[in-house]
């Protein structure tokens, strides 16, 4: 993982256009990584549970506490087997 400014990104366009690895791009001033990109095999792998957690961000309001907590365990339990 690399952690760039949009600076970089003006000096180097691969970062963004051909990621090879996970970059941030982060905001020079306050030091706030601002996005994420993601290379597209790496994307493609989650994809679904990226698109789960936006439909259920989206729906927040519609689920119960207790639901959207449920998730969010399965979800970090994912993200642990994925770093691993």
């Amino acid at each position: 993982m690399i952690t760039i400014t949009s600076s970089d990104v003006v000096k180097k366009p691969s970062y963004i256009t051909n990621p090879q690895e996970i970059t941030f791009v982060e905001d020079a001033k306050k030091h706030i990584k601002k996005s994420v990109v993601l290379p597209y095999v790496l994307y493609e792998r989650v994809k679904e549970q990226i698109e789960d957690e936006l439909y259920l961000f989206e729906n927040r309001k519609a689920l119960s506490q207790s639901r959207y907590d449920d998730f969010l365990e399965v979800e970090e339990s994912f993200a642990e087997e994925f770093s691993k």
